[in-house]
């Protein structure tokens, strides 16, 4: 009796932490998926693209290049290919694609100024990117490309006013927060505040869900920061902004804004290596976001020139209240992130 008694807690004991085990490598997963990484290293003045596996703590290096300026790009996990922007000789950017396999490369558009903000939608078929177009020098579009039709659709594109600030994809619903504004107020700003010698004020940007065939879903509210960054919750319940209190300043701060209430909740502000918050992103079960921050004097002015001690992509968990650090570089610059929910 007391060899079998024996015998059941030991079973008891394994099947606990066997339990145990499983639900740690859920709630792991659940916040730690595969990461896909770009960033600029001024001293070789090339961008390098990384796949990081957060489990097991690995950067696999995908594509190490030099371009015309800072791009951003989109990976397509299911066709191993890259896609980002890069100078072309009439002094435009364009979109390009790197085969991961055949390591060919293929230059995509010709009709735009400037092409940047480059994601990718749930299916792996339309690439979505911020534009200029060739006419244009000031009010940005979000224009998509279709992989397979060769299709180029340009959103509102008679609109010469209205310019987008930032958007951000996420799959979970197949819809985007749009962050626009208006190009001729912008202009007024920037005048009147050189003219009387003035700090630069923030202006009115509009915060908007889009479905992916470009109609406008729900307008969520109207704020008057220097946004850097904004995401949708997968529920499309809530959204997160970062901004920065000046344009010449590196004290950020985090929000999260309640779609159905309106309520504002206070997240994160910047401190230590936490300043000039931006790109911030909720994960795939809304435990958390992530967002990327720089190393940076904050009691001195900023200059977008300057380069960071250290550029960090980090991750906060709602539920602990804390941050963890992700993934670090340098005195290099990271300038985009993604993952296959976001």
């Amino acid at each position: 009796m007391k060899r079998f008694l024996f015998i059941l807690i030991i079973i008891v004991i394994i099947c606990i932490v066997f339990s145990k085990k499983i639900f740690s490598i859920d709630d792991h997963n659940s916040s730690e998926s595969k990461l896909y990484i770009n960033v600029f290293d001024p001293k070789s003045l090339k961008f390098n693209f990384y796949q990081f596996d957060q489990i097991q703590n690995k950067s696999k290096l995908l594509l190490s290049k030099e371009t015309a300026d800072y791009t951003a790009f989109a990976y397509s996990e299911l066709n191993n290919k890259l896609y980002f922007a890069d100078g072309i000789t009439d002094h435009t950017i364009q979109l390009f694609e790197n085969d991961l396999i055949t390591n060919q490369m293929k230059q995509l558009t010709t009709v735009f100024n400037n092409v940047d903000f480059i994601q990718i939608d749930k299916e792996q078929k339309i690439i979505l990117m911020r534009v200029l177009l060739r006419d244009e020098f000031r009010n940005f579009h979000i224009a998509t490309y279709n992989l397979q039709t060769k299709k180029i659709q340009i959103w509102d594109e008679e609109n010469k006013n209205r310019s987008v600030l930032d958007f951000n994809y996420n799959p979970n619903n197949n819809q985007l927060i749009v962050v626009t504004f208006s190009a001729n107020e912008d202009q007024k700003k920037i005048t009147e505040a050189n003219k009387n010698q003035t700090k630069l004020q923030p202006i009115k940007h509009s915060l908007d869900i889009y479905n992916i065939e470009g109609q406008k879903i729900k307008h969520l509210a109207d704020i008057e920061r220097f946004i850097s960054g904004a995401s949708l919750a997968p529920g499309a319940n809530s959204i997160i902004i970062s901004y920065d209190e000046a344009v010449d300043s590196s004290i950020s701060h985090v929000i999260e804004i309640d779609i159905q209430s309106n309520t504002v909740k206070p997240l994160l502000d910047s401190s230590g290596i936490y300043s000039k918050i931006r790109s911030v992103k909720y994960d795939e079960n809304k435990n958390g976001f992530y967002f990327l921050s720089s190393i940076i004097d904050e009691s001195k002015r900023y200059s977008i020139l300057e380069i960071p001690k250290e550029s960090v992509l980090s991750y906060y968990d709602f539920k602990k209240n804390k941050v963890r650090t992700v993934w670090q570089a340098e005195k290099s610059v990271i300038v985009n992130y993604s993952a296959g929910h976001f």
